[in-house]
């Protein structure tokens, strides 16, 4: 057995699309489950979804428009310096670049500064807004910022310098004392859409000032918005929509240098920002100054689009690397921390890079389902910084707001946060969140969960419905990829694939699908040819040379019956599970236990372990008969090392023994050094068989032996040579060996399942 790692939850519509609406649109049956499950059944919406229905809402009912349009014309006539103050990531740089080249269209003496993550921190900062001042700037304009800059923002209107908002993070209780604010959540204005991303207002900024948007406005605005996981609904999903055909009719200079370093030609989708063009923009900020980032959108000029871009891959090499190193550290401390029972795992440590650890975090929380806080350590600032992130159930802004008083400074939402906190703190601080977590578990369930789409039959994966999903194109946040389960799938093949043999592929069913887990490779070792399975995934068209073939991108993995996993092969081995803590290892009696996870055939294992590694033989069938019909498992490992085998030599026949016996009466008395050889080869046995005998008839009291002189008893009792100790011994380690070790597989499984009360 395979237990998920998510709770599955099939979306169960309580409406559905009509079928006269179904039949005009031509919805194939899968489509229509799709948009069912997703709560889209009228005509006009699904429309939108299908045709891509521009939705361009009127940017003057934006908050402020009018008086920002006028404040930055009324600097534009009287030649004002004005100055663009940025944000570090990829939404923040797109959203840089759009207005600085917007008002460069309208003729403005700008500027732009994008704050140091390391030095400046996040938004406004009153030593750039002081230096702003000092080199004779009049007007400020934060994009993707600025609505928390309460401080910064008066200082800089009190020395004479008109600060405009542009922002679309969470507005606090009071807004910034600031000339203008353009805010699509502004309490006192009525925008239709609430959940543009920093690119996207700027880019409705532009629309309000220029007569003509240049179309790679669209591709910025499509990137900020994708890499920022906002809302993928309404105008957002406009503006993605146009934003990708632009990239794919006449691609920015800027982004298709960024696609030429990562090797990348193909169709660009969302998921190419997502995992090409995102990160790579976000790397620069996270590691130093996203100045860089900003210099390559800016750009317009092939030769130096490249070398930029070349620049900007190696820092998201280096991100990459970086990750890796303090994801590592980070999991060995995490399992600890689980190990004892922590629901929220605070994770501390020097030297860890401030820059990557929300990606960290993110990991980490993929791993163990947690909520989690990842710091680094500064004992010189004495303080430690860093960021969380949360699971649907916990609120990291609720939970990191209760205990504000052990932290300087957070900011964050739902689902992630940002911190500055005394080192004094640190453990304090994971005591009351995990008191937190504990009392919150007593109300909630805090096991992760999936929700799916659609169930699937096998006949349903085909190229035809894989390319009618992706007219429902683009997914993102609040309009995810379709989830789809499928059940009782055999596995035909597997094995763990990559440098590091880190992912798992299989083939699965009567149509040989391939499936891959990524980031999932431990699996093979878990799996095997001809169990049942039943998955959660998402459907991708594989194409190689020319050739399209349906592929299946495993989310999580669940198996209902009991798993008997054959390990007998030298080439295989159990390490992986010497850490697991539900997972006992059974052992030869002779061997030393040297873990309170190990135990002796026969003995009583607790409830608490449900994987079993039976490491060593078992001296009889008996005592594994006896382990296994007292044991609830979900996994049995087969391993059954040994020293040497016997199988092979077989057991003496009766005759043998007699043939032997009479020739050490002939004898009356041998030498066994030096004459031991000579009666093998009489017998035409080997040395082992002798042995085996000789202390067989020392048992039975045939014989006696005294410093290797064999002599016959004066008066051996009769007895049968069956009865024996150890003659019986050795039968039964024959049977040992010829069902654990040498037996097909298959029959070695039906047997032990019959042990276990299996009726199959």
């Amino acid at each position: 057995m395979i237990k998920s790692k998510y709770n599955w939850n099939l979306n169960n519509p309580t409406e559905y699309i009509s079928d006269s609406i179904a039949q005009r649109l031509k919805l194939s049956p899968i489509i229509k489950k799709i948009l069912e499950s997703k709560h889209i059944i009228e005509e006009e919406d699904i429309q939108r979804i299908l045709n891509g229905v521009d939705i361009n809402h009127d940017c003057s009912l934006l908050s402020d428009i009018d008086k920002t349009i006028e404040r930055i014309n009324q600097a534009i006539d009287k030649n004002e310096r004005i100055l663009v103050y940025g944000d570090y990531d990829a939404d923040g740089v797109t959203s840089t670049t759009i207005l600085v080249h917007t008002l460069q269209k309208l003729g403005a003496q700008v500027g732009w500064y994008i704050p140091n993550r390391f030095t400046e921190g996040y938004g406004p900062n009153e030593l750039a807004f002081q230096n702003a001042y000092d080199e004779g700037i009049s007007l400020i304009i934060t994009v993707d910022n600025g609505i928390q800059g309460h401080a910064e923002i008066k200082m800089a209107q009190d020395l004479g310098v008109d600060v405009i908002v542009t922002d679309h993070h969470e507005i606090g209780r009071t807004l910034p004392e600031a000339y203008a604010i353009v805010h699509p959540m502004h309490p006192e204005f009525d925008y239709p859409f609430k959940y543009l991303c920093g690119a996207g207002v700027a880019y409705k900024l532009a629309q309000a000032l220029l007569e003509n948007v240049p179309n790679y406005f669209k591709a910025y605005a499509a990137i900020g918005t994708i890499a920022d996981l906002v809302s993928l609904t309404d105008e957002n999903r406009s503006i993605v929509q146009q934003g990708l055909k632009v990239m794919n009719d006449s691609c920015p200079v800027a982004v298709k240098a960024l696609l030429n370093q990562a090797s990348y030609n193909d169709e660009i989708t969302e998921e190419t920002i997502g995992f090409i063009i995102g990160p790579r923009l976000n790397a620069v900020g996270r590691l130093e100054d996203a100045s860089l980032a900003a210099e390559l959108l800016m750009s317009d000029s092939v030769d130096e689009a490249e070398f930029l871009a070349e620049q900007v891959g190696h820092f998201n090499q280096e991100r990459k690397d970086i990750v890796a190193q303090i994801t590592e550290e980070a999991l060995a401390m995490a399992e600890d921390y689980v190990s004892q029972g922590h629901q929220f795992l605070l994770l501390a440590k020097e030297d860890w890079h401030e820059g990557v650890l929300g990606i960290v975090a993110s990991k980490i929380v993929e791993t163990y389902s947690l909520p989690t806080l990842i710091l680094n350590i500064d004992y010189e600032q004495n303080h430690a910084k860093g960021s969380a992130r949360s699971i649907e159930q916990v609120s990291m802004f609720e939970i990191l707001n209760a205990h504000q008083d052990l932290i300087s400074k957070f900011g964050g939402h739902h689902m992630a946060a940002g911190m500055t906190m005394d080192i004094d703190n640190v453990e304090a601080l994971r005591d009351g969140l995990n008191e937190w977590m504990a009392r919150l578990s007593e109300t909630t369930s805090l096991d992760p969960s999936k929700k799916i789409d659609v169930l699937l039959n096998e006949a349903d994966i085909t190229i035809k419905n894989i390319k009618d999903i992706h007219k429902l194109r683009p997914f993102g946040t609040d309009f995810n990829s379709p989830l789809f389960e499928i059940q009782n799938m055999t596995i035909n093949s597997l094995k763990a694939i990559g440098k590091e043999q880190n992912h798992l592929k299989m083939t699965l069913g009567d149509s040989n699908l391939p499936a891959l887990f990524w980031q999932n490779g431990a699996y093979a070792t878990q799996l095997d040819n001809g169990q049942p399975v039943n998955l959660i995934g998402n459907l991708q068209i594989n194409e190689w040379n020319g050739n399209q073939t349906p592929q299946f991108i495993v989310q999580d993995i669940a198996m209902d019956t009991m798993q008997i996993l054959d390990y007998r092969s030298k080439s295989k081995n159990t390490h992986f599970l010497n850490n697991d803590h539900t997972t006992a290892f059974v052992i030869h009696s002779k061997v030393q236990k040297s873990n309170e996870n190990e135990f002796y055939y026969g003995e009583v294992i607790p409830a608490e372990y449900d994987k079993i590694v039976f490491r060593d033989l078992p001296n009889t069938l008996d005592e594994l008969k006896s382990t296994l019909q007292q044991t609830e498992i979900s996994q049995i490992y087969l391993v059954f090392q040994h020293k040497m085998s016997i199988y092979f030599e077989g057991m003496p026949s009766i005759n043998l023994f007699k043939q032997c016996y009479k020739a050490l009466i002939n004898k009356k008395e041998m030498n066994l050094a030096t004459e031991g050889m000579m009666l093998c080869d009489f017998l035409n046995i080997k040395a082992n068989s002798l042995k085996f005998m000789l202390k067989v008839f020392l048992e039975l009291g045939f014989i006696n032996e005294d410093d290797g002189i064999i002599t016959i008893a004066s008066q051996p009792s009769k007895q049968d040579i069956e009865t024996s100790q150890l003659y019986q011994a050795r039968l039964s380690r024959i049977e040992v060996e010829k069902l654990l070790l040498y037996d097909d597989f298959n029959h070695l499984k039906l047997w032990i399942k019959t042990q276990l009360g299996y009726s199959n």
